[in-house]
């Protein structure tokens, strides 16, 4: 039975509870408005076993990894075999390599589904349709009864009512104070340092909490408190501090290179790279520049030295990694993909970089079969 209907008619809460009470087993997708996003919930007899929600997030390894359960070496062993078998699920490779505790695992599995939840049950606009199917063994990645995330939403809900500074939602901003610590030393507990070392005025909470492995309702109790001690301030997403000249140069140039305006990029370009010589974003975008007007060996070079000033640019290192595909350099592809993966989070762009690597390891056999016939 095909269920569907508007997010202002019947609440988010009220779906769930009818999954539950009716024993539901199926999908349910809900998409909110105005942005479109979309979240997927597997029910089983009315218990929720998988959850995913479109946007940037954690998978399991960086999870692990924020919580020190897990080494970076170990997330790099764990990357490199999720691109050899991608049909693979990570809780599958974390417990065949015998790094972390599968009760860890789990843990973190059920901390991931249930934080995604939590977040689409606060959904008030939008559309959702459930349909009732069998769910594949594969599929399930968690289980955790649909009664207790209601419980534990409408606990957080109450005590977020509570804080002393009302925090709106998870797209919220935290800013440091103008002035903010100039008093004298500052008595924090450890939780309040970890979370004010992630503030830099462009993460939004839920960016934050990925970030520490923590809850969103943990975050926002915590920037709460600081922001009613007067070292944070919250603002939107788009509600920020003047951005200096040459940012906005640069976003002007960007917008440029979109519609092919190559000239008048350039001219941009070089007046930021004339003041700032290693400005990461203007030699990245002078390198994108180079790349769309075709210009491949000077796009990799470029590329190059966008790294070489910034060794944590991802979005050079993927770029890299193409222009040397298009070049004919599989294998130096192949790893500018590799430190790609290493360090980005679970993403749409991550999992395309994750099948064009494998499509290349394929191409490489089949290439390397054929020389050795014509051998």
């Amino acid at each position: 039975m095909a269920i569907e209907g508007s997010l202002r008619e019947f609440a988010v809460e009220d779906i769930f509870q009818l999954m539950h009470l009716s024993r539901k087993t199926g999908e349910l997708v809900i998409v909110r408005e105005p942005s479109r996003v979309r979240g997927s919930v597997l029910f089983d007899a009315g218990a929720v076993v998988r959850a995913v929600v479109d946007g940037p997030s954690p998978h399991l390894g960086h999870l692990l990894l924020n919580a020190g359960k897990i080494t970076e070496a170990d997330l790099a062993r764990a990357e490199e075999r999720q691109v050899q078998s991608p049909d693979q699920s990570w809780v599958e490779i974390f417990n065949s390599m015998d790094v972390v505790s599968e009760e860890d695992v789990e843990k973190h599995v059920h901390f991931q589904a249930q934080e995604l939840i939590i977040e689409i049950l606060d959904w008030q606009d939008g559309s959702f349709s459930f349909a009732e199917r069998a769910i594949d063994e594969l599929e399930r990645t968690t289980w955790i009864p649909t009664e207790s995330l209601l419980m534990e939403s409408a606990r957080r809900a109450d005590e977020l009512s509570a804080l002393p500074t009302a925090v709106a939602s998870n797209d919220a901003v935290p800013r440091l104070c103008d002035g903010a610590g100039e008093g004298g030393i500052l008595d924090l507990l450890p939780e309040e340092w970890e979370v004010l070392g992630q503030i830099d005025g462009d993460r939004d909470l839920r960016a934050i909490a990925w970030a520490l492995g923590r809850s969103e309702f943990e975050v926002s109790k915590v920037v709460s408190k600081l922001v009613d001690e007067e070292l944070l301030e919250i603002g939107g997403p788009d509600i920020g501090r003047a951005r200096p000249p040459h940012e906005l140069a640069l976003d002007h140039a960007e917008e440029l290179i979109t519609v092919g305006e190559f000239k008048m990029a350039r001219e941009r370009i070089d007046r930021v790279l004339r003041d700032r010589s290693e400005e990461s974003r203007a030699l990245y975008l002078h390198s994108l520049m180079c790349e769309r007007a075709g210009d491949l060996e000077a796009a990799a070079t470029g590329y190059e030295t966008t790294l070489s000033a910034d060794p944590l640019a991802a979005e050079a290192r993927l770029r890299l990694g193409l222009v040397r595909l298009k070049l004919g350099n599989l294998e130096g592809a192949t790893r500018e993909w590799t430190a790609y993966l290493r360090m980005s989070q679970d993403s749409p762009e991550r999992r395309r970089v994750e099948r064009a690597m494998s499509a290349a390891r394929e191409l490489e056999v089949a290439l390397n079969e054929l020389d050795g016939r014509d051998a």
